[in-house]
């Protein structure tokens, strides 16, 4: 259910047609949310069903003859967000293929452990890096979305807005920094089976 909800928060910074809305979601909520282009659509279809966004044709183009449908959220969506965002819900439980495989690294040889342990750390050391490049981008309210947002919001707003999604991001980069010292550990502890015979 999160997937519909993290599109009624993005439609609430403004209108946008649905390749717009995929665009910002990839750029945005998708960073801790994957969902794919045709999940959005399906998504998007379902929302309208539910009078939780309206469409609205707009002109494409200079030539003013073909069309193209930008979503708003109703107020009975805006309601639907509000009510999700204040419910308490249960964390979920993992389910972490990398730290299940690292679990029986026993069955393998060293260098395939090794070779795993070292695509994770290259995975989260990028991820890390993506996900500081885009606190400093938030701080700065330099992303669309997030200009979108503060220009429909009331001042007195801005400052949590922006707090919020900056906390998100650091904890994500903390998530990344932790998962590529495991696996540097990991790369440490092949060696140190591996040198004392018990590999």
């Amino acid at each position: 259910m999160s997937l519909r909800h993290a599109l009624l928060a993005t439609l609430d910074a403004g209108a946008m047609t649905g390749y717009e809305l995929a665009k910002t979601f990839d750029q945005s909520a998708n960073r801790v949310w994957h969902a794919t282009h045709p999940q959005i659509y399906t998504e998007l279809r379902k929302l309208e069903r539910e009078n939780l966004v309206v469409a609205q044709e707009e002109p494409r183009g200079t030539q003013g003859k073909a069309t193209k449908r930008a979503y708003t959220v109703t107020e009975a969506g805006r309601e639907e967000l509000c009510r999700w965002v204040a419910t308490v819900e249960e964390p979920t439980l993992p389910r972490d293929v990398a730290h299940l495989k690292a679990t029986y690294f026993e069955y393998a040889p060293p260098d395939a452990a090794r070779e795993q342990f070292a695509a994770h750390r290259a995975y989260h050391a990028e991820q890390l890096r993506r996900w500081e490049w885009h606190v400093e981008q938030l701080r700065a309210r330099g992303t669309d979305l997030m200009q979108r947002r503060l220009a429909k919001a009331p001042k007195e707003r801005h400052a949590a807005i922006v707090a919020y999604k900056v906390h998100v991001y650091e904890g994500m980069a903390e998530r990344a920094r932790a998962e590529v010292a495991w696996a540097e550990r990991g790369l440490a502890l092949v060696d140190e089976l591996e040198r004392d015979g018990f590999m």
